[in-house]
């Protein structure tokens, strides 16, 4: 039981790592287009990733490491834990984008969020309130931490779905003898 848990960690690492680049160049890409509010394609494109690399990495470790067998709960813990490696890498490139690249970048995002209030026609102190409240959730840390839990209640969402279809009970009766 040992060997297979340790298969899960290092197999559910590789397919995070993957899932956390994919994620970190398309925010690259939106990043260097000068995208500060992006389009709706660009979270179809984020979601495609997520669903694809939870369900392939599930079944690949159910097909190439279990040997064709997984029960639901270890599938959804698998994609949870790819959701929880991926989740560390695209949050510390959030930190390095706002603190190291793009220092500025989190003042921008300030002019767009106070560019849609004034276009939603609210008052001034409304406005005044609302920038503060988003500046106490655009600090390093809080971006860092809400990163993470976002991406592991996602992975989890995505993981209980994926996992329906992944599932696939042990024959059983597979290791007896007939004499």
């Amino acid at each position: 039981m040992e060997k297979k848990s340790n298969s899960m960690l290092k197999h559910s690492m590789n397919y995070g790592l993957i899932m956390g680049v994919s994620l970190v160049i398309l925010s690259l890409i939106v990043y260097l287009m000068g995208i500060l509010k992006p389009p709706f394609w660009v979270s179809i494109i984020n979601w495609i990733i997520v669903i694809a690399i939870i369900y392939i990495g599930s079944k690949k470790y159910r097909d190439e490491v279990l040997g064709g067998a997984i029960g639901y709960g270890n599938a959804v813990g698998y994609g949870v834990l790819v959701s929880a490696f991926s989740a560390v890498i695209t949050s510390f490139f959030t930190i390095l984008l706002v603190t190291v690249i793009d220092p500025e970048y989190v003042n921008k995002l300030l002019v767009v969020v106070e560019e849609e209030m004034v276009n939603k026609g609210l008052p001034d102190e409304q406005i005044s309130a609302g920038l503060e409240m988003s500046k106490k959730f655009m600090s390093p840390i809080f971006m860092f931490f809400s990163g993470l839990l976002g991406s592991v209640l996602t992975g989890l969402i995505i993981s209980l779905i994926t996992s329906i279809f992944v599932k696939k009970e042990a024959a059983p009766f597979k290791d007896q003898v007939i004499e």
